[in-house]
């Protein structure tokens, strides 16, 4: 039986979704951060529970041939980023087989029809919205950054190499104004956009596909820059909307897929629980002349229910992208009794969206696409477009 603090030798199978790689000592699972299937390392066990240990890395015996430099100082310690360590080649392919283990674990889904992962074009500085924590440490010096990896304090740093350069900018400007005294300590969670001066407006302009398109600033937005355009034409391209279709567009944010779908399908009925965000929406909509989308702002799961399953809507087509907890059961009975023919769901959390789809699966649709997209290299996330399709 393995105990904390025993150091031992092992060598690492490969990684498992959530970012730890994982081995066995015994017959027992031991998920170790920081590495790579193909290491050889001398670990130590930090905590023991009933069915698996965790455990760190003292000494790297072997490196694994995917196994790079990291190339931020930072990196272990700070919990922005966990695959630094890992070609990038090498991150897409652990990725996509995630996406399968998860579909085949929770989902319950044998050979489920996952497709080549699109990379992003940008493996670093491909963020164009970060939160970064600025607080005091505790000799009353500044600390601008991350919550460290073991989620415990902000880890000051001087730059991140995952966001675009602006935000660096931003963020050293700040820096340069609490030290100097110009500016105070207000919130300790601050949001930064990139090509924008902190807290400068309440609305942030981005550009997707040729158009500008408005988004609160607490509000939320695809934050790979480099990839969101090809992101977009891949939902519109799987979901193979047509111009006859009614679409319910769920968790619709400030309407950046409603935007795109409106021209190619004759209604729109979208939902999202941020007023500014709706406010947005609507706005967005009429600066390009788009009439055809209505936008509730309330819950999903009671919008669903007053206006559009009471008030017997047709829907052909359901767009779902949720937070990362995913849909309830609740909001899913809704989604089927409406029974549309198709159903695209978004997700960064293939965890959750598995589930999510098992449940959609018993209550009468099959998994027909799963495509992964890499909207967050250098870390654990995964972004994953969904096809599901009404069984006759």
């Amino acid at each position: 039986m393995l105990k904390v603090g025993e150091i031992a030798t092992m060598k690492l199978d490969r990684v498992a979704y959530g970012g730890s790689a994982l081995g066995r000592i015994e017959g027992v699972v031991v998920f170790v951060p920081f590495g790579v299937g193909g290491d050889e390392v001398t670990i130590e066990i930090r905590e023991v529970k009933k069915n698996y240990c965790r455990a760190r890395i003292k000494e790297i015996l072997l490196p694994a041939p995917a196994r790079i430099a990291a190339k931020c100082p930072y990196f272990s310690i700070c919990g922005g980023c966990q695959y630094q360590h890992i070609s990038y080649e090498h991150q897409l392919e652990l990725k996509e087989k995630q996406v399968a283990e998860s579909f085949e674990r929770i989902g319950k889904v044998q050979s489920p029809p996952v497709g080549k992962i699109i990379p992003s074009p940008l493996a670093y500085n491909y963020r164009g919205k970060a939160e970064f924590h600025i607080d005091s440490d505790e000799n009353g010096g500044l600390r601008v950054g991350f919550i460290d990896e073991g989620g415990a304090f902000p880890v000051d740093i001087d730059r991140c190499d995952i966001v675009d350069e602006t935000i660096n900018d931003s963020m050293r400007k700040v820096r340069d104004e609490i030290t100097s005294g110009e500016r105070r300590i207000v919130e300790k969670r601050n949001i930064f956009w990139s090509q924008n001066d902190f807290l400068a407006a309440p609305l942030i302009v981005r550009r997707v596909k040729g158009k500008e398109f408005r988004v609160p600033y607490s509000g939320f937005f695809q934050t790979n820059l480099s990839l969101v355009d090809q992101f977009v034409d891949t939902v519109l391209t799987m979901g193979h909307f047509d111009v006859s279709d009614t679409v319910l567009d769920c968790y619709c944010g400030s309407g950046l897929f409603s935007l795109f779908l409106a021209p190619r399908v004759t209604r729109i009925f979208g939902i999202e629980g941020d007023r500014q965000s709706v406010k947005c929406a609507r706005a967005n909509l009429q600066d390009h002349e788009l009439t055809n989308a209505t936008f509730f702002k309330g819950d999903v799961e009671n919008i669903l229910r007053e206006n559009v399953i009471k008030k017997k809507i047709s829907i052909d087509a359901v767009l779902l992208d949720p937070p990362r907890i995913g849909c309830s059961k609740r909001m899913l009975d809704g989604i089927a009794k409406i029974g549309p023919t198709k159903i695209v769901y978004v997700s960064c959390d293939p965890v959750t969206q598995a589930r999510d789809i098992r449940y959609l699966i018993e209550k009468g649709f099959s998994l027909t696409e799963l495509q992964p997209v890499d909207m967050f290299p250098q870390t654990k996330h995964i972004e994953v477009i969904a096809l599901m399709e009404r069984l006759e």
